[in-house]
């Protein structure tokens, strides 16, 4: 196994580069040994997998080390992240290990693994990367047990329960399942809930994903999601990832939301609620969403970037709502607190259905702003932090700036801000900038490219900021 595979969130890699299916049984017994010292009761473990090609190979090693370590192991069969994420809340399970790469590409594959319901992160998965590299396995006395019990009909059981009234909802609208994990449950639930003009894309299971890639946040993956919206009477459009814990949303005019606006969309029904209510979000989102939130009267807390991050700092500042750009979004409002792209598809529904408007309509809460979208800059997965490192200490020398170091490095001014940090999940720097006009945006965009020219050729720079 490459060490760069164990990142922030997650363990993940490019198969058989990088992250090797003939190692992943030596892997989960210290992924087991990792659990076990972290909490000395852990017994049984829920496994779920997506559906790209070899999640099945590592399914049956991760199962096998496991099995081998003495724990129990739960198969709940293909499906999503958050399906997993629910058996943690619904069922007795001490552990679960999700077998995906979320949105990457075809060809990577991994591991989110969850203690009890809190995800590991951080610290805890460079830990289990190095008790791997020190060959820390548990001898087990007795081999643990194997069932196959799948979550799906509770799933789909339970979130047809909690939005009975949108039951036979006449509302015509477009859903991508991009050929992903999504179409294990969507189909059926559109039965379920008997959404007659409800038009599935892509809802069929195929790991190469032949369509598109599943990432709903880049404009090019959702074009035959507008294409839909054009030519047909849909009023929303819909996407999902790789393992759907996100959804993309795009109104009928065709354009991609960013989630701090639908973020803004969720956040403001519930402010007026839950007066005074905090919300979390990333370093990432748009200053206009920090306005519309102190305005609403509801307070902000800021992250750096990481579905596990926003997790715990809603349970610290016992947040409502919480929300990152990328789409992934978590309600602890009717709901357990996890980022479920078919749980917000529920909530954007039912907003829409309630408030007699269009998504557009609706995103007219959101101040004017000119804001780019996250653009990325391939890097080399072990030069990517140091080059950030260094920038930050390049932009400390402008005295014209304010300076956050949440995440990365974020430069303010007057008139607006730029970002840039390392990304967790690619080998790539993730850039953004903001401003109140398009000329202050290319001002602040000339900025950056002069402290990267310092590492990238700048035609390289202002073709991948767009320029």
């Amino acid at each position: 196994m490459n060490s760069a595979i164990f990142r922030e969130y997650d363990i993940r890699g490019i198969v058989n580069e990088e992250f090797m299916i003939e190692e992943v049984y030596d892997l989960a017994r210290a992924m087991a040994y990792f659990l076990v010292q972290a909490k000395s009761s852990v017994k049984t473990v829920a496994v779920g997998m997506d559906a790209r090609e070899h999640s099945l190979a590592i399914k049956e090693q991760l199962c096998r080390g496991l099995l081998d370590s003495g724990f129990d192991v739960v198969f709940v069969g293909l499906c999503t992240s958050p399906m997993i994420y629910f058996t943690s809340y619904t069922r007795a399970v001490d552990a679960s290990i999700m077998v995906t790469a979320s949105h990457n590409p075809r060809e990577y594959n991994g591991f989110k693994i969850s203690l009890g319901t809190s995800s590991l992160w951080g610290d805890q998965i460079r830990t289990i990367g190095k008790m791997f590299g020190e060959k820390k396995y548990i001898t087990a006395s007795e081999k643990g047990k194997y069932t196959e019990e799948p979550i799906k009909d509770e799933y789909i059981a339970w979130h047809c329960e909690k939005f009975a009234h949108l039951k036979n909802m006449e509302m015509p609208f477009v859903i991508d399942c991009g050929n992903a994990a999504a179409g294990v449950v969507i189909p059926d639930i559109v039965e379920h809930m008997g959404w007659k003009n409800a038009a599935l894309l892509y809802q069929e299971i195929d790991g190469t994903f032949p369509n598109h890639p599943a990432d709903p946040t880049v404009e090019e993956n959702m074009q035959d999601v507008k294409y839909a919206l054009e030519t047909t009477d849909a009023v929303v459009g819909i996407g999902f990832d790789g393992d759907a814990d996100r959804m993309g949303a795009m109104t009928k005019e065709g354009c991609l939301v960013p989630g701090d606006k639908l973020l803004a969309v969720f956040a403001q029904p519930m402010v007026q609620k839950n007066p005074g209510m905090t919300v979390v979000y990333n370093v990432v989102c748009s200053a206009g969403l920090g306005e519309v939130l102190e305005q609403w009267g509801a307070k902000s807390v800021v992250t750096p970037v990481g579905h596990s991050i926003i997790e715990e700092s809603m349970h610290e500042h016992n947040a409502l709502l919480g929300g990152e750009t990328s789409c992934h979004f978590f309600f602890r409002d009717r709901h357990f607190g996890y980022d479920d792209g078919i749980y917000a598809m529920f909530r954007l529904l039912e907003l829409l259905i309630e408030s007699k408007k269009t998504l557009a309509q609706l995103l007219e809460v959101f101040p004017p702003k000119v804001t780019s979208p996250e653009y990325r800059i391939p890097c080399p997965e072990e030069q990517k932090y140091a080059i950030v490192n260094e920038i930050k200490g390049l932009f400390y020398q402008k005295k014209q700036f304010q300076i956050s170091v949440i995440d990365g490095v974020r430069v303010s001014s007057d008139y607006g801000w730029g970002l840039i940090r390392a990304s967790n999940t690619q080998p790539v720097l993730s850039v953004r900038f903001e401003a109140d006009t398009q000329e202050n945006l290319n001002h602040i965009k000339e900025e950056f490219v002069v402290v990267l020219c310092n590492y990238f050729d700048q035609a390289y720079v202002r073709e991948h900021l767009n320029m």
